[in-house]
């Protein structure tokens, strides 16, 4: 995992910052995993774990979750 992909999760995953902030930042993990998927590269399994987290959490919006389950759905390999 890279530092801006752990920086991000970070970010997601920070209950203190506001939904606007989070969602850009899942946003952006999810421009890298299409990034990583153009490129042919598979993705980090870390990351992926940690979106599976976020779906099933009682703690993460569901707007988030929404999000989060289709970048899962889309990347998993």
């Amino acid at each position: 995992m890279t530092s801006e992909e752990n920086d991000l999760l970070q970010q997601i995953r920070c209950e203190d910052a506001d939904i606007k902030s989070r969602e850009k930042a899942l946003q952006r993990l999810g421009e890298i995993l299409e990034e990583t998927f153009i490129l042919d590269l598979l993705p980090d399994k870390t990351v992926i774990q940690a979106l599976e987290k976020m779906v099933v959490s009682k703690s993460t919006p569901a707007s988030l979750k929404r999000k989060a389950k289709s970048l899962v759905k889309a990347y998993k390999i």
